[in-house]
């Protein structure tokens, strides 16, 4: 039996609660979950999992065979690592997540590029808005803008990103350009998700915040939704400066309330469990800063292009 393949579908089974979830983590089919779940049973003698309608839940034996099974598994993550290390090679598998937004403009381009220069690293993106479970989804990076939840993993901060406020002229020109944050609720909003602001949005004027009032026209469920509302001349929108920079440049788009600026969001990669050093890990975010970084609107923090430089001779 290959055992390191079966204590993997165990802990999948119990992170993702079920075994249909632990069959999409591994690709398997649940028959093959659960057989090599029932090989463990069988050579511990024990059972491992009590199974119900709601999923799959850990009996005493199981939570004891969890606990090493994962420290097995970190142990043969780490090797892997250190011999790739020692190899220079950047190969095999990698799965990053990130927003729609980012994988659209920026990260989709990156991979591209970096598959070209690097045939031997197979690189699958997920794009999600919102925090993901890296362990359970079996994700080795992730790239965020927004609050990474708690227990996802080690968290590294690597710059910010400028958002503005922006409409068509000719929108703009229709209901009057605000003169103060007040003046926002002539304006119609046009929200992006429902967990984006919903009754006021931050500005900031030097040292002061203000949470300037909104009133909501459309909430739009998709990037491209929110640009066809806007050159529709539907309202107002909040976008990250790398996406509208151009607009804005040619007239297409302005700046509403230019003197207020909304505050910068931080971004952040993060790894499932510790810092991976690995040279495809390295290899991926060292081109993506680079990308990054020479992005309008995006400020990737001196600590993180230098730990990134210093680390990239490991893979490139």
């Amino acid at each position: 039996m290959d055992m390191l393949g079966a204590y993997e579908s165990y802990v999948s089974a119990v992170q993702a609660g079920s075994l249909s979830g632990a069959a999409r983590q591994r690709r398997m089919t649940q028959p093959a979950i659960s057989q090599q779940i029932s090989a463990l049973e069988r050579k511990f003698d024990t059972k491992l999992l009590t199974r119900n309608r709601n999923g799959v839940r850990m009996t005493q034996s199981g939570e004891v065979l969890f606990k090493h099974a994962v420290a097995l598994l970190d142990v043969q993550t780490g090797l892997q690592t250190a011999l790739e290390n020692l190899s220079g090679k950047v190969e095999g598998q990698l799965v990053m997540t990130t927003s729609l937004a980012f994988s659209q403009h920026i990260v989709g381009e990156v991979i591209v590029e970096l598959t070209k220069q690097l045939p031997d690293l197979k690189i699958s993106l997920r794009a999600a808005d919102g925090v993901t479970n890296l362990a359970t989804e079996n994700i080795d990076l992730a790239l965020w803008s927004c609050n990474v939840g708690e227990g996802n993993g080690a968290v590294r901060k690597i710059g910010t990103m400028t958002t503005l406020h922006v409409a068509t002229p000719e929108y703009l020109d229709t209901v009057g350009r605000p003169k103060t944050p007040e003046d926002l609720i002539n304006l119609d909003y046009i929200q992006y998700r429902s967990t984006d602001d919903r009754i006021a949005t931050p500005l900031v004027y030097g040292k002061e915040i203000f949470q300037a009032p909104i009133k909501i026209g459309l909430t739009a469920q998709f990037p491209d939704l929110i640009f066809q509302a806007l050159y529709g001349n539907l309202g107002y929108a909040k976008a990250p400066e790398f996406l509208v920079a151009d607009a804005i440049r040619s007239g297409k788009l302005e700046v509403v309330l230019p003197d207020w600026k909304v505050p910068e969001k931080e971004l952040f990669i993060v790894y499932p469990s510790g810092e991976n050093n690995s040279p495809r890990i390295i290899a991926l975010l060292h081109a993506l800063l680079k990308r990054m970084d020479a992005t309008k609107g995006i400020h990737i923090a001196a600590s993180a292009k230098q730990f990134f430089q210093n680390n990239a001779s490991k893979a490139i």
